[in-house]
């Protein structure tokens, strides 16, 4: 069987080398180069799309556009002059589906099947045979291309019956690709005016719950000092943008963020112009923020060294102050190393720990005493200060340890970095010295013992209670001077909100549209599109399951703080701002103690959708 190939710029080039050497290829393209490439690889190439098509039982097409697609089967020497009944065509374009369907619609005039098999996994992909197709059609039009498309890759998605649905899922996951790609540099860039390395965010954000696949992929490339290569136009990006944003206009499904990151990429095609690669992106979220996002060659933090390795993890004392969901979670964690002293201001909660083989500290002073190391994790940095230095609080019982010289605090609060700074200053006056700690990854991951530990302050307090962190888990990130922590924590939760709202967007386009969130699940946890979010959210959505265990008003307020920095340092941050403001209107409609999950609520009402069932 012949198979014909037309399209052969950076993507179809790729695509088409994975059949050269299992079938009989013909090729054709506008470009002479790339078909006296391919001349040599051993295809032959066609005078014209229409011989193509006379002599290939299933043709293969790969443009940057559906309008271009129309023009080379319907125009002059097109395709359509050499297609006969029986004839297959396979749009592998990242299209307009509606715009497909009429194309397959017009074809089927003449006995000529059309389905669509869009790719995701870039060139590199393409290259490896791990890229992702996404088909849809006729199922036996479907099944007819199955063995040739896995030819080029295993990883084969049916995203359903009707001609464009994958490329309505291409759509989605190129929604999501771009959304995480420009929302985790507008964040990173406002980490690295805040004083973070793209190292340490790097793998802060990869061990917590912001990890996308810019994250694991480009930022690791850039903390590394690698060059990174996307062998695809930013304009092209744009277009499915565009696109995307016009399919949620057709269905009625709103894109308030993917509104934002096509304004972003517009800008960046109209300064750059259309030949740019994507990964000037980089370049443009850079101008705007007024900073690098690479490292500088000397900027890597060094990893300090426990000057009490002898002593051993559980020779120091340890306390627990305040066990709400998070805290209780970590303190437990550190209940099966050692014997916990704790306090809570609910004695219920006291008691349970109490009962649990917890040593319960009958206030905050007798604590401190009986402690070298004294956690602290409660709702605010305020209640912090409160914790410390209010009447009855820990600084009345701060005296020398018996292990350590000074007694370390440890603030495991997601808080406000300039009042961490400032009480740590307040606490080396009682010979104290203060570590910020905050976590990524929730009370689940905490109970897993997975969660991602952000650790600010002297390298000496650091490496002090480091044993104590990784009896908790191995997960823990140095970010350096005092406050980084908070700052660390707070990169990775704009980021990872991020990914969270990106993913109930595209989730709400593909119901409105009529996609199968599980087939969205499938495909976009198995491409660009993926993030720790949507591998959470998307396989529960249509169950209704509970995906998340915090609330919205503590979102909010970790997202205002994110929001403070970058006013403070003047990153403009485009996305994770518009990710706060809709997360403040899912706390005014379902109140700040509901779970973040009632999001999912909020995306249904604008979309006049429901998950469960789809």
């Amino acid at each position: 069987m012949n198979i014909g190939y037309i399209g052969l710029g950076s993507m179809g080039s790729a695509l088409a080398r994975r059949l050269v050497a299992r079938h009989r290829v013909i090729v054709w393209d506008i470009n002479n180069g790339a078909t006296a490439a391919f001349e040599q690889l051993g295809a032959t190439v066609a005078p014209s799309a229409a011989e193509l098509a006379r002599q290939c039982e299933i043709v293969l097409l790969c443009l940057p556009r559906t309008s271009d697609v129309r023009d080379l089967i319907f125009g002059r020497n097109g395709l359509a002059e050499g297609l006969s009944s029986g004839k297959l065509v396979v749009d592998q374009t990242s299209g307009v589906p509606g715009q497909t369907r009429d194309i397959a619609a017009q074809l089927a005039t003449q006995d000529v099947a059309m389905i669509d098999a869009p790719v995701s996994g870039g060139v590199a992909g393409a290259n490896a045979g791990t890229i992702s197709i996404m088909i849809s059609g006729a199922e036996a039009d479907c099944e007819r291309a199955l063995p040739v498309l896995r030819d080029i890759s295993p990883n084969v998605f049916h995203c359903g019956n009707r001609v464009g649905d994958g490329q309505a899922m291409k759509l989605c996951n190129n929604l999501l690709s771009a959304g995480c790609r420009v929302s985790t540099f507008e964040v990173v860039a406002m980490g690295r005016k805040m004083g973070l390395s793209l190292a340490t965010m790097s793998e802060m954000i990869n061990k917590g719950s912001g990890r996308n696949r810019t994250s694991k992929v480009t930022l690791q490339e850039l903390s590394e000092g690698r060059s990174v290569a996307s062998h695809f136009a930013m304009a092209l990006m744009l277009k499915d943008m565009n696109q995307v944003i016009q399919l949620g206009m057709d269905c009625g499904a709103p894109t308030t963020l993917t509104n934002i990151v096509r304004g972003i990429l517009q800008t960046g095609v109209n300064m750059m112009g259309e030949t740019a690669q994507l990964e000037k992106v980089i370049d443009l979220i850079e101008n705007m923020a007024g900073t690098h996002i690479r490292d500088a060659p000397d900027t890597a933090l060094s990893q300090p060294v426990s000057p009490l390795q002898h002593a051993g993890k559980q020779a120091l004392r340890v306390g627990y102050v305040g066990l709400g969901t998070m805290g209780g979670a970590l303190a437990r964690r550190l209940m099966l190393s050692r014997t916990m002293r704790v306090f809570d201001v609910s004695a219920e909660t006291a008691r349970a720990f109490e009962t649990e083989g917890a040593i319960v500290a009958k206030d905050l002073p007798s604590l401190a005493r009986e402690c070298d190391v004294i956690f602290v994790c409660v709702p605010t940095s305020a209640i912090v200060r409160e914790v410390i230095f209010g009447k009855d609080g820990l600084a009345e019982g701060l005296s020398p340890g018996k292990i350590v010289v000074g007694k370390i605090v440890v603030d495991q609060t997601t808080g406000d970095p300039t009042v961490t700074i400032d009480i740590g200053t307040e606490l080396q006056k009682l010979g104290v010295q203060l570590v910020d700690a905050p976590v990524a990854g929730g009370a689940r991951g905490a109970v897993a013992g997975t969660i991602a530990i952000m650790a600010g302050g002297s390298p000496d307090a650091f490496a002090t209670v480091r044993p104590v962190f990784e009896s908790i888990s191995p997960n823990v990130v140095y970010c350096g001077t005092l406050g980084n922590g908070h700052i660390a924590k707070l990169v990775n939760n704009a980021v990872a909100t991020c990914n969270c709202l990106l993913t109930y967007e595209a989730a709400s386009i593909a119901v409105k549209y009529g996609l199968k969130l599980a087939d969205l699940s499938k495909v976009i946890n198995q491409s660009t599109g993926w993030s720790a979010a949507s591998e959470r959210i998307l396989p529960s959505l249509s169950e209704g399951k509970a995906t998340a265990g915090f609330q919205l008003g503590l979102m909010v307020k970790d997202l205002k703080l994110a929001g403070g920095m970058a006013i403070k340092c003047g990153a403009p941050m485009l996305v994770a701002r518009t990710v706060c403001s809709v997360y403040e209107v899912g706390a005014h409609i379902f109140g700040k103690t509901a779970n973040i999950d009632e999001m999912a609520r909020f995306y249904e009402s604008m979309s006049d959708i429901r998950f469960i069932g789809a």
